[in-house]
């Protein structure tokens, strides 16, 4: 048994004996526990009470199995509230995605940035790789519901809840065994994915437990399967972005091209002037890597005493990844001296350029690495009297992500190949194959490996209760201390497999006191015409970090019923977020060279950006309001709306993952962050005789050649002001014969979004451009259940936008792929067998054609953050309990 599953197996099999114990001793034949009264719900502190002045949209267990997705990111994401930026497996182009070597995912509400959203699970703090949390760390058996507030909530959580808190509640209420299975393939065949899973409960009357684990694999989905991810986009209508680094390549001698033959090329005589090659860029590129998830959660409860409660709950996630980036391509230099020279006629030079693809040479320098995690935070609640309670906390978790690939091009080897005039050693970039195998032994054996090791301890204690009564009942306070102690191992190895690693060992201490008061102004008790209800929430948090300073934030609610059937609900409060440590001290300092979009069409360009930390890095601050109102005129009829506005100020920007910034250029004037032209060339010599390591190969050999620089450090340049309007609407319609009709609608309009890229610029309007906030996202869902059937139909739409990467804008399409699902029950009634079959996107909607280039970090001929590229996916699944 190897390591990680002796640590899955320690940890779920202690909490199983122990709750099987404390079950033998103590609940022989006993019924199932009442619902525990004290339930605290997402958005509040206090005991029993929702959030005020805000909303909580909340994903049960069986919403979770109907969305079809296999883990709980992709089912979080399918909310109109939620896009696909930045931390993603498929897209890594956006905020936040620089850091995501690992390809994880992670939530980004309204869009304003991943570090913007705050993941929790059963209301406290996890931990995590210092940039991200991804959700799907728990198993999607072992969360009772996911509840999601898309307001800010700094006041009540802390740092990261700018734009609002998910927060996954772990199974308590499970009583028995539950299994489930489900196999899914892209109807072409090139992508598939199946996942298998158990759950298993019990309940006593003094408590419970819960464990569940789960597997899940997901192929990958390259891009040679998907023909709008190509260079050439003629026959779409768009651009041709097609390059000469192919195989066979193409010579640059004295201005003048001349392409190598497909047999290779060994005399003048075989070449013509003013010929080419042409190919996609990024050949072989995955879109979407291949993975695979070993999951497992528990929960436990046991009341020692009627005043005296012991609870517990700890997950193990370990996730595999396997991604092939494109051949590696390259402009190369080559000397006269050269083994294998070849002159064109009339070309009196010393050397030319080379446009070439390593394809015949080297396999792919393949990515693979792992994220594991654990945590275990048990805790204790004492009832005091007057119906006050005491619950206290220790959480303590370990990260491990590490990312690794060893194919990586030695600079410096290859330009001493290109020189050599020994046939044993030289480099043959002609098409013939006679480079020595030790030769490109030599030449393609740089190392990277970024191990991420993260150690979390969480200390939570607070106080529940009643102060006193008013007439329209009691006012309850929450108050309460929280502190973290995290410390992060940042580590890198690059360059050839001697370099030792270096290490950065950053850490931090956060120490924050909070209070939450609940003021019931008007309620049942002395309502007055136009005054049914109206309540009053009002907290405030400080939080004082070890490394950024300290901060203040309150938040104010309230809630107005006029008359039954409408409440009215506003909100106001500030938020911040801290950087994350990664971003203020780095991996370490390194070059990367990268194609850029060109915003004129042609070719990409190539340039360098620069990664590291940056120690000056100040949190960031929002101001958020919201208003809105719930309207139910009858018990199967639902409205509600949401008027919300953000005010970003001090945003981190990274240009380093940015790969569409040249259509942008002007936004940050100012700034110092992109070099163009020879200046470029003069900052990259610089930083290579630094000793920086280089990722890739520069244009011609040479930094000097470089004509782009981007300083990719994080930076506190940004503002954004986001506005716009949530929406939710449902009706039952119960009919006799015919069943049951549940028909829902929820979206997001998105009024307003600008952004201010530095202090001193204009504010830019952004909204509904590519990579940014879109104006439209809904979902209609119909759902009909009639006996034994059941049949889900769901549209999600998402609306058109405009593609500004490219010098002449695009209007790009509107995406509504729809999903079916039919559910069978088979046998015991009251405990079916339950049969499904989903067919997403049914009818096969390619993603709305989007004229960009092809990116290492997602998207090309399609916009992978707006769209899916798999297509029309077939799949089964079955679910039982016992």
């Amino acid at each position: 048994m190897n390591h990680r599953k002796f640590r899955a197996a320690v940890l779920t099999g202690t909490v199983l004996a122990g709750a099987l114990s404390a079950s033998a001793a103590c609940a022989q034949g006993a019924q199932e526990a009442a619902t525990n009264a004290d339930i605290i719900v997402t958005g509040s502190r206090v005991r029993g009470e929702a959030p005020i002045g805000s909303t909580v949209t909340a994903l049960s267990n069986a919403d979770i199995a109907a969305t079809g997705r296999v883990t709980i990111d992709r089912a979080i994401r399918d909310l109109p509230q939620v896009f696909d930026l930045g931390v993603s497996e498929n897209s890594r182009g956006q905020s936040g995605g620089a850091g995501n070597i690992v390809y994880s995912n992670s939530i980004n509400l309204r869009g304003i940035g991943p570090n913007a959203t705050l993941i929790i699970v059963d209301g406290h703090r996890v931990t995590n790789n210092s940039r991200s949390i991804d959700p799907s760390t728990l198993p999607t058996l072992g969360v009772e519901r996911i509840e999601v507030v898309a307001d800010g909530a700094s006041a009540i959580y802390g740092s990261d809840a700018v734009a609002g808190v998910v927060n996954l509640i772990p199974r308590r209420s499970l009583n028995g065994l539950e299994v489930t299975a489900r196999g899914g393939i892209a109807s072409d065949g090139a992508y598939n994915e199946k996942m298998a899973g158990a759950a298993y409960g019990h309940k006593f009357d003094r408590g419970q437990f819960m464990v569940a684990y789960e597997h899940v694999e997901k192929s990958n989905l390259n891009g040679s399967d998907r023909p709008f991810f190509t260079s050439n986009q003629t026959r779409f209508g768009g651009n041709d972005y097609s390059v000469t680094r192919c195989n066979p390549g193409t010579i640059t001698a004295g201005g003048v091209n001349y392409a190598i033959p497909a047999g290779g090329v060994t005399s003048p005589s075989q070449l013509t002037a003013g010929t080419s090659n042409r190919c996609d860029d990024l050949q072989g590129q995955d879109l979407i890597p291949r993975q695979k998830y070993d999951s497992a959660n528990m929960t436990a409860n046991f009341k020692a005493t009627d005043w005296l409660e012991f609870f517990v709950d700890g997950f193990y996630s370990y996730r595999s990844f396997y991604r092939l980036p494109a051949y590696s391509s390259a402009t190369l230099t080559v000397p006269q001296t050269n083994a294998f020279f070849v002159r064109p006629t009339g070309f009196t030079g010393t050397s030319y350029t080379l446009g070439y693809n390593f394809s015949g040479d080297v396999a792919r320098n393949a990515s693979y690495g792992h994220s594991e995690s654990w945590q275990i935070t048990p805790g204790v609640k004492i009832k005091l009297p007057k119906n006050w309670q005491f619950e206290a906390l220790v959480g303590k978790g370990r990260t491990y992500d590490i990312s690794a690939s060893t194919l990586g091009t030695n600079n410096g080897a290859l330009n001493a190949a290109l020189a050599s005039s020994n046939p044993a050693t030289a480099f043959d970039p002609y098409g013939l194959g006679r480079t020595s195998a030790a030769t490109l032994a030599g030449i393609f054996n740089q190392v990277f490996y970024a191990p991420t090791i993260g150690r979390f301890v969480g200390y939570e204690a607070r106080v529940n209760g009643p102060l006193f009564n008013l007439p329209a009942g009691q006012v309850k306070l929450a108050a309460g201390y929280e502190g973290q102690e995290f410390n992060v191992s940042l580590g890198s190895q690059r360059g050839n497999p001697s370099v030792p690693y270096t290490w950065t060992n950053p850490g931090r201490r956060v120490d924050s006191a909070y209070a939450e008061l609940v003021i019931p102004v008007f309620g049942p008790d002395n309502a007055v015409p136009g005054l049914q209800k109206l309540e009053i929430d009002a907290a405030v948090r400080y939080d004082k970090y070890s490394d950024v300073g300290q901060t203040t934030n309150p938040k104010f609610g309230v809630n107005w019923k006029p008359v039954e059937s409408l409440t009215l609900r506003g909100s106001y409060g500030t938020s911040f977020r801290a950087p994350t440590l990664p971003q203020i001290y780095g991996n370490s300092n390194g070059l990367f060279v990268q194609s850029y979009q060109n915003p004129t069409g042609g070719a990409p360009i190539t340039g360098v950006a620069l990664s590291g930390g940056n120690l000056n890095l100040k949190p960031e601050t929002a101001t958020t309001w919201s208003l809105g109102a719930d309207f139910q005129p009858t018990r199967r009829t639902k409205f509600s709306l949401t008027y919300f506005n953000v005010d970003y100020k001090n945003q981190v920007i990274a240009l380093l993952s940015d790969l569409s910034l040249l259509n942008r250029v002007s936004q940050y004037d100012g700034t110092g962050l992109i070099t163009q032209g020879s200046a470029a060339g003069v900052l990259a010599a610089q930083y290579v005789a630094q000793g920086l390591t280089v990722a890739g190969a520069f244009p011609g050999g040479s930094p000097s050649n470089v004509t782009l620089f981007v300083d990719g450090r994080s930076q506190n340049l940004g503002r954004s002001i986001t506005r716009g309007l949530d929406f939710t609407a449902s009706h039952v319609i119960d009919t006799d014969k015919a069943g049951r009709f549940t028909l829902a609608v929820s979206g997001t309009y998105n009024l307003g979004f600008k952004t201010q890229q530095a202090p001193a610029a204009p504010f830019i309007s952004q909204l509904n451009l590519i990579f940014q906030p879109l104006r439209f996202r809904a979902r209609a869902t119909i759902n009909w259940e009639m006996d034994r059937f059941g049949v889900l139909l769901r549209a999600t739409h998402v609306g058109g936008y405009t593609n500004n990467a490219i010098s002449t804008p695009q209007a790009v399409k509107s995406y509504t792929p729809i999903d079916a699902v039919i559910n069978f029950k088979v046998g015991d009634a009251d405990n079916p067998f339950n049969l499904g079959l989903e067919i997403r996107n049914v009818f096969n909607i390619k993603p709305p054609y989007v004229n960009i280039a092809p990116s290492s970090n997602g998207s090309g001929g399609y916009d992978a953050t707006a769209s899916d590229p798999i297509g029309r996916l077939i799949a089964v699944s079955a679910r039982k309990k016992f």
